[in-house]
C-alpha cells in the first residue's frame, strides 16, 4: 500500500477544488494573489481561444456548464487590462435579472388603473430596472478598476480630482434613472390602436416561439418564429423600451468619459446569458445588447458565456461576430473520429498535469502508471473533456484511493464516473417531477426520460446481438455506448445533452452517404447499466464503427415522436399530426385555424402521467430551489450559501435570496455561523423530495428476446 504524506494529499486536493470551482471563483494561493495565469490551460495550441478573445470583436464563448467558460473571462480580462486601449467588466446577468426586484405596491395601484394588466406591468418595469442595474455593475467596476489599475493615469489625462472622475460615472448611471417613463395609460392605447395588424389588445406581450422538443429555453431558428401576433408585440416591446433609455445617447457619453483615458474599447463580459427567460433574453438584446454593439461605433464590445442552441442573436450581425464553441466536437472534430479523441485526451493530460504540478503534486506518484494511455483515455471518456467534470472525477478519486494510501487506478476512474452520474446527472429527473412549472412542461421532461430509456435499452440489447461482422470482431462485450441520428434530431436531444445525458461526439456520412450526428451516452450511466463505452481500435474499420448500420437509432427516435409528441395550438387547443409539423414551420407555427394562435411542440409522458399528477401543487418550487434541496440531500450536511452556490454554478447572492424563501416554507434551516448563512434541509424537506429516489433511475429493461434484432 502506497503511504502518502499529509502534505502530498494537501496538496492534491487544493489541486483538485480549483477545477471543481463555480463561474466566478478566483483561483488564488495562500497569499490571496490570482493564479489564472499560471494555471490557464487553452483548449487549443498557441493559445488560439484566448487570442480570439482578446481581439475587439463581439464574442460568444458557447460550452455546456462547465467547459471553462469562466475560467477563458477571467484569464481575458487579465489580458485586457494589461492593454491601455481597453476597458473591461463583468456583468452575471443572471444575478442582476434576479436582484432586479419590481414594488408590489406600486403594481398594485397601476392595476386598480385603466392600464395594462399586472403581469404586463411586473415585465416592463422589471426589464427597466434590469436595465439600470447592468449599466450600473458597469460603472462600479469602472470605479475597481480606475482605483487599482490606472491610478497614475488617471491623474496625468484629468486636471480635476479622482473624485470628481467618480461623480461623472455617478451621473452617468442617474441620468439612466432619470430617463422619462412612457405612461403605461399610453403603452396599452398605443398597442389597441395596433390591434388590426397585432391581433392583440392587451397590451405588450413579450412571449415568442419556443420549441418544446426540448423543454427549457432554445432560442433558435426554428424557436424565434412565432405568430404575428409573438412578432409584433415583442417588436414592439422592444421599441417601448428603447424609447425609456435613449442607447445612443448613452454611447455619447461612454465615449465622452472615457476619451481622456485614451480607451478604445469597452468590453463587457456577460456570463450565463442562457440562463435568462426567454422574453428577458430577447429584451436584454434587442434593447441593450444589439444598440450598443452595433451603434457604438466600435466602442463597446460584448464577450458573451452562453449554452449550446440557446442563443438568441437578435439585430447583432453574426457575420461580425465571433463564435467559440468549447466542447470536444466543435474544438476538435474538423478530421476523424480518431484525431479528435488524441486531440481532447491531450487536452484532458495538460489541463489536470498543470494543475498538479503547480500545486507540487506529482500526477505519476498519484496514479497506476502502469494503465499508460489507458489511464487518460479512460479519464477523457469519463469527463468529456469538461474541466468541472474531471475535478469532480479527480476529488472522487481522492476520496476513494488515496485517502486510503491507494493510487488512482483505471477502475477507479470507472467508480468515479459511476458516482459523478449518480450524484450530478441522474437527480435531474428526479426532482423534474417538482419542477414549478405546468403540468405539460413537467411531462414534457419525463417524455424525454422516456425517450432515454429506449435508448439505453437498445444499447443494452445490442450486447448480446451477433450478426455484425463488427461485433464478432470485438473481444469480449462490444462497445455500444454511441448511436447515430439524422442532423434533424438535434434539437430533440439538446436538453439531455445540456444535462450531461449524452454528448453530441462527431459529425460524418453513414453508410447511406447521409450527414448524421453521433452520440455518446454519459460514460458513469453506462457504467451503471453494463454498457461497454468507446470503439474496437484493433482495426482500421473501428474508425467507421460508430456508423453501423445497427447503430442507427433514428427510427427508434421516429417511433417515440410518433407516440409522445403532440403539436397544439396555444390559443384554440387546435391539434395538429406531427406529419404537418415541416408545414407549420414555413409560416412560423401559426395556427392555421384560429390564426392568433402559435403552435406549439409538445412532449408528452404517458407513462409517468400519474407520477406527476400524484405531485401536489404546493410542493412544486423553482429550479435554483430544487437544486438548493438536492445538494442538501447529496452532501448530507450543513452547507454555507458559497458552497451551495459552488454546485450550482450561480452567485452565492442568488442562494441566499432563495434560502430565505426555502426557510419560509420550512423546507430548509438557516442559521448564522460565523456571520454566515448555514443552510439545512428539514426533515420535512427530506420527506417530500427524497423519500423515493428510485424514481430519478431510469426504467431499463434486460430483457434478451430481441438480441437478433438489428
Amino acid at each position: 500500500m502506497e503511504k502518502f504524506t499529509e502534505e502530498q494529499l494537501e496538496n492534491f486536493h487544493k489541486a483538485v477544488q480549483t477545477m471543481k470551482l463555480y463561474r466566478r471563483a478566483e483561483i488564488e494561493d495562500d497569499r490571496g494573489d490570482n493564479l489564472i495565469e499560471q494555471l490557464y490551460v487553452d483548449p487549443l495550441p498557441n493559445d488560439h481561444v484566448l487570442r480570439t478573445m482578446l481581439k475587439p470583436n463581439t464574442t460568444f464563448l458557447i460550452g455546456r456548464k462547465g467547459t471553462g467558460k469562466s475560467t477563458i473571462f477571467q484569464r481575458a480580462q487579465l489580458g485586457l487590462r494589461r492593454d491601455k486601449k481597453y476597458l473591461s467588466t463583468y456583468i452575471d446577468i443572471k444575478t442582476v435579472f434576479e436582484s432586479a426586484q419590481v414594488d408590489a405596491k406600486i403594481l398594485q395601484r397601476l392595476s386598480e388603473t385603466d392600464a395594462l394588466p399586472p403581469d404586463e406591468i411586473r415585465k416592463l418595469l422589471l426589464m427597466r430596472a434590469f436595465l439600470g442595474a447592468v449599466v450600473d455593475g458597469i460603472k462600479s467596476d469602472m470605479r475597481e478598476q480606475l482605483r487599482s489599475t490606472w491610478l497614475g493615469r488617471v491623474r496625468e489625462a484629468f486636471t480635476g480630482t479622482i473624485s470628481e472622475l467618480f461623480a461623472d460615472l455617478d451621473e452617468f448611471v442617474d441620468d439612466l434613472d432619470r430617463a422619462d417613463f412612457l405612461d403605461i395609460q399610453g403603452i396599452r392605447t398605443m398597442n389597441v390602436s395596433d390591434a388590426a395588424t397585432s391581433e392583440t389588445s392587451r397590451g405588450v406581450s413579450t412571449s415568442f416561439g419556443v420549441d418544446l422538443t426540448s423543454p427549457g429555453l432554445d432560442v433558435g431558428v426554428e424557436a424565434t418564429g412565432g405568430s404575428v401576433e409573438s412578432s409584433q408585440s415583442s417588436s414592439e416591446y422592444s421599441r417601448v423600451l428603447l424609447r425609456i433609455v435613449n442607447v445612443k445617447e448613452l454611447v455619447v457619453r461612454l465615449r465622452e468619459l472615457l476619451s481622456p483615458m485614451n480607451i478604445k474599447h469597452l468590453v463587457v463580459f456577460i456570463d450565463d446569458f442562457s440562463e435568462l427567460p426567454a422574453d428577458a433574453m430577447q429584451v436584454v438584446v434587442d434593447v441593450l445588447l444589439a444598440p450598443l454593439n452595433n451603434w457604438s461605433e466600435e466602442l463597446v464590445k460584448f464577450k458573451i458565456a452562453a449554452y449550446p442552441g440557446r442563443v438568441y442573436y437578435g439585430p447583432i450581425d453574426k457575420t461580425k461576430i465571433d463564435e467559440i464553441y468549447l466542447d470536444t466536437f466543435h474544438l476538435y472534430g474538423q478530421a476523424n473520429v480518431a484525431e479528435m479523441e488524441a486531440k481532447a485526451i491531450d487536452f484532458t493530460r495538460r489541463l489536470v498535469e498543470k494543475r498538479l504540478l503547480h500545486f507540487e503534486a506529482d500526477f505519476n506518484h498519484f496514479a497506476d502508471t502502469k494503465s499508460g494511455r489507458d489511464f487518460w483515455r479512460l479519464l477523457f471518456f469519463a469527463s468529456m473533456g469538461n474541466p468541472r467534470t474531471l475535478g469532480y472525477l479527480l476529488f472522487f478519486l481522492y476520496e476513494s484511493q488515496l485517502l486510503y494510501g491507494r493510487r488512482m487506478t483505471v477502475r477507479a476512474i470507472r467508480d468515479a464516473g459511476k458516482r459523478y452520474y449518480e450524484e450530478k446527472v441522474e437527480p435531474y429527473f428526479g426532482m423534474g417531477r417538482f419542477l414549478h412549472e405546468s403540468f405539460e412542461e413537467r411531462s414534457s421532461i419525463y417524455g424525454l426520460k422516456e425517450l432515454l430509456e429506449l435508448l439505453v435499452a437498445r444499447a443494452r440489447e445490442l450486447r448480446h446481438y451477433e450478426r455484425s461482422v463488427q461485433f464478432r470482431a470485438v473481444r469480449g462485450t462490444p462497445p455500444t455506448s454511441h448511436f447515430h441520428v439524422p442532423q434533424t434530431f438535434d434539437s430533440l436531444l439538446r436538453t439531455l445533452e445540456l444535462n450531461f445525458f449524452l454528448t453530441k461526439y462527431y459529425v460524418m456520412s453513414d453508410r447511406d452517404g447521409r450527414r448524421v450526428s453521433i452520440y455518446a451516452l454519459n460514460y458513469g450511466l453506462c457504467e451503471k447499466y453494463s454498457i461497454a463505452f468507446g470503439r474496437p481500435e484493433e482495426t482500421r474499420e473501428s474508425r467507421v464503427y460508430f456508423i453501423e448500420r445497427i447503430f442507427d437509432y433514428g427510427p427508434l427516435i421516429e417511433g417515440w415522436i410518433a407516440s409522445n409528441q403532440e403539436i397544439r395550438c396555444d390559443r384554440c387547443k387546435a391539434g395538429y399530426d406531427n406529419s404537418q409539423l415541416p408545414a407549420l414551420r414555413l409560416y412560423r407555427m401559426q395556427c392555421p385555424a384560429c390564426r392568433a394562435g402559435t403552435c406549439r411542440v409538445i412532449n408528452t409522458s404517458r407513462k409517468y402521467e400519474s407520477l406527476l399528477a400524484d405531485v401536489q401543487q404546493e410542493a412544486l418550487l423553482p429550479q435554483t430551489e430544487l437544486g438548493i434541496l438536492q445538494t442538501l440531500s447529496t452532501e448530507r450536511r450543513a452547507m454555507f450559501a458559497g458552497e451551495i452556490a459552488g454546485e450550482l454554478d450561480v452567485s452565492p447572492q442568488l442562494v441566499g435570496w432563495r434560502g430565505k424563501r426555502l426557510a419560509e416554507r420550512k423546507l430548509i434551516e438557516r442559521r448564522t455561523v460565523k456571520n454566515r448563512r448555514e443552510f439545512e434541509a428539514t426533515e420535512l424537506a427530506k420527506r417530500i423530495y427524497f423519500s423515493r429516489p428510485e424514481l430519478g433511475e431510469l426504467d431499463v429493461s434486460d430483457s434478451r428476446a430481441d438480441n437478433d434484432t438489428p
